[in-house]
């Protein structure tokens, strides 16, 4: 049993325990990282604590009702444009068809011949089955 294990393994490799990282290095990663942490929670609060210099203006004082203009109307009155500009075409002009109603436009026909619908009264039977015995499709024969 051991050795059909051991074959699926590659050269050397005997089992699945990843090699362990010498002491030393293990110890230096954890001294990093703890003097990392200690040097960010120390100078933290030093930049928490700074003050603006003497020599800037200082910044005027806004009121509840400049925070609430510029904050909440402003952003409001913008998504209210916005949705009346994206539903003005559908309130403004035709409503175009609708169900239950007769087509009241003429006849389109999608991929077929550049003339139109017409196009399809004016050809023959004959040039009918000359054109379709050609074609693939369903029935069709190579």
């Amino acid at each position: 049993m051991l050795d059909r294990l051991r074959s699926r393994y590659p050269s050397g490799v005997t089992s699945h325990q990843a090699p362990r990282p010498r002491p030393i290095l293990a110890v230096a990663r954890r001294l990093g990282v703890l003097v990392s942490c200690v040097v960010a929670l120390v100078l933290t609060p030093v930049v928490a604590f700074a003050d603006t210099p003497d020599n800037w203006e200082k910044a005027p004082g806004v009121s509840g009702l400049q925070f609430l203009v510029v904050l909440v109307l402003i952003p409001a009155g913008l998504a209210l444009l916005i949705s009346l500009l994206a539903a003005l075409p559908s309130m403004v002009g035709d409503k175009g068809y609708e169900p239950g109603q007769s087509w009241r436009s003429e006849p389109e026909w999608f991929g077929g011949a550049s003339k139109g619908v017409e196009a399809a009264e004016s050809v023959s039977d004959k040039q009918l089955e000359s054109g379709e015995s050609n074609r693939g499709g369903a029935s069709g024969s190579w």
